[in-house]
C-alpha cells in the first residue's frame, strides 16, 4: 500500500498499536478471517451441485442489502466484461421491471432475516424465476425449503459486514460454477494467495493506523474508477458502520462532470479525498488523476492516493476491501467507538417491524 501525503494531509508519525481500539466483539478478529472466509465458501459450494439450468437464464439479480448486498455490487462490477450476461445488483423491496422467469435471482442475506430481500424472493417465486439463496438461515432457508430452491449455507455467524469472505466468496463460486462468467479456480487462489501473503506482511495495519489518525473529525471522500467503484462504496458503508462517521464516494469519470465544482464553496479543511488507483482501469480514467490532483491542491483539499500491487482485478479488489476494513476499525478507535454494534440502525429495524 502506498499513501502519498499532500499538503493537508499530515499525521505525527506513530508506533504500531498506538490507536486503541475498544473492540469486545472481537471486530478485528473477524476482519483478519477475511481470506479464511473467502477459502472455506469456494471449497464448501466447489464440490456441490446447483440445480440451475443456465441454458434458461438470460440475466442474473442479485438481491441484497448492506453488508450482504455489496458482493452482488462487487461481482457485477469484475465482470462487467466477461459476463455471459447481465449480472445486476438489486437492493430494494421488489424486482426490476425486466426480470423474468428467464432471470436467475440469486438472494444474499447473511442471517436471512433482510425483509427487502424477503419481498424480492417472493416477488422471483411470483415470476417463476430460478432462485438460489445465499444464507446463513433464517426465513430465506424457510422459503427455500418451502418453493424448493436450492440454499448455498454461510457458516457464519455474526455481523453481515464482517463475513464478507462467506458471502462474497460464496457468489463468486457460484456464477464461476455456473460458468455465467469467464472464470476459473486457479484465478480464485492466486488471488486469494496475493491476499494471505499481504496479510502476513503485516504492513497494512501500521499504514491504517496512520491514516486514521488524519481522518479524524475530516469526512473521508473515496474516488475510484471501474473495477474499484463498489469497493469505494464499502469503503463508505464500513466508515459508516465500523467508525460511525460520516463519508462519501463517488465514481470517477463522473465525478470529473460534477463533483468537482462543488468543491468552490466547499469547507476544505473538513475534506480529505481517498483516491483509489487501478491498475486495470480505462486508460483515460487512469490518466485523469495528475489533473485531479492540480484541481485538489488549488482548493487546499487533502487528497491521498492510495494503491496496492496486484496481478489481478480479483487480488487488486481483495487486497483494497481489506485495508478499507482495517482503516473503518482503526477509525473506530481514535474517534472512540466500539466497531461492531451500530444502534440507530437495530432501532430502525425494531421501528419497521411495528409497522
Amino acid at each position: 500500500m502506498i499513501a502519498q501525503l499532500y499538503p493537508n494531509w499530515y499525521a505525527e508519525p506513530m508506533s504500531e498499536g498506538q490507536v486503541i481500539v475498544v473492540d469486545e466483539q472481537k471486530m478485528l478478529e473477524r476482519i483478519l478471517a477475511f481470506p479464511n472466509q473467502l477459502e472455506k465458501a469456494w471449497t464448501n459450494l466447489w464440490i456441490k451441485d446447483v440445480a440451475i439450468s443456465v441454458d434458461k437464464i438470460d440475466s442474473v439479480v442479485v438481491a441484497g442489502m448492506g453488508g450482504s448486498g455489496i458482493s452482488g455490487q462487487l461481482a457485477a462490477e469484475l465482470f462487467m466484461n466477461s459476463s455471459i450476461c447481465p449480472v445486476i445488483p438489486w437492493a430494494d423491496y421488489g424486482l426490476p421491471g425486466w426480470a423474468t422467469s428467464r432471470t436467475l435471482l440469486v438472494a444474499i442475506s447473511c442471517g436471512g432475516d433482510t425483509e427487502e430481500t424477503l419481498d424480492a424472493v417472493k416477488k422471483g417465486v411470483e415470476l417463476k424465476m430460478p432462485i438460489v439463496a445465499i444464507t446463513s438461515g433464517g426465513k430465506l432457508a424457510e422459503l427455500a425449503a418451502i418453493h424448493g430452491f436450492p440454499v448455498v449455507k454461510v457458516e457464519y455467524d455474526g455481523p453481515p459486514r464482517a463475513g464478507l469472505g462467506w458471502l462474497y466468496g460464496s457468489l463468486l463460486t457460484l456464477l464461476t460454477k455456473l460458468k455465467i462468467v469467464t472464470f476459473d479456480e486457479k484465478q480464485f487462489f492466486q488471488a486469494l494467495d496475493e491476499l494471505k501473503r499481504t496479510i502476513a506482511q503485516k504492513q497494512f495495519p501500521a499504514k491504517a493506523e496512520e491514516l486514521a489518525v488524519t481522518l479524524n473529525n475530516k469526512i473521508p471522500v473515496i474516488l475510484a474508477a471501474a473495477p474499484l467503484v463498489a469497493v469505494a462504496g464499502r469503503y463508505v458503508t464500513q466508515l459508516n458502520e465500523n467508525s460511525k462517521t460520516m463519508a462519501l464516494s463517488k465514481p470517477l469519470p463522473e465525478a470529473c462532470h460534477n463533483f468537482i465544482v462543488g468543491l468552490d464553496f466547499a469547507v476544505p479543511e473538513k475534506l480529505v479525498v481517498l483516491y483509489l488507483e487501478s491498475k486495470f482501469a480505462f486508460s483515460r480514467n487512469i490518466g485523469r488523476k495528475k489533473i485531479l490532483e492540480r484541481l485538489f491542491v488549488d482548493k487546499d483539499v487533502a487528497m491521498v492516493p492510495l494503491s496496492v500491487k496486484s496481478s489481478s482485478a480479483l487480488a487488486e479488489q481483495l487486497l483494497f476491501l481489506h485495508f478499507g476494513d482495517l482503516l473503518s476499525f482503526y477509525l473506530a478507535g481514535v474517534v472512540g467507538v466500539d466497531p461492531t454494534p451500530i444502534e440507530a440502525i437495530t432501532f430502525l429495524k425494531s421501528e419497521l417491524m411495528k409497522l
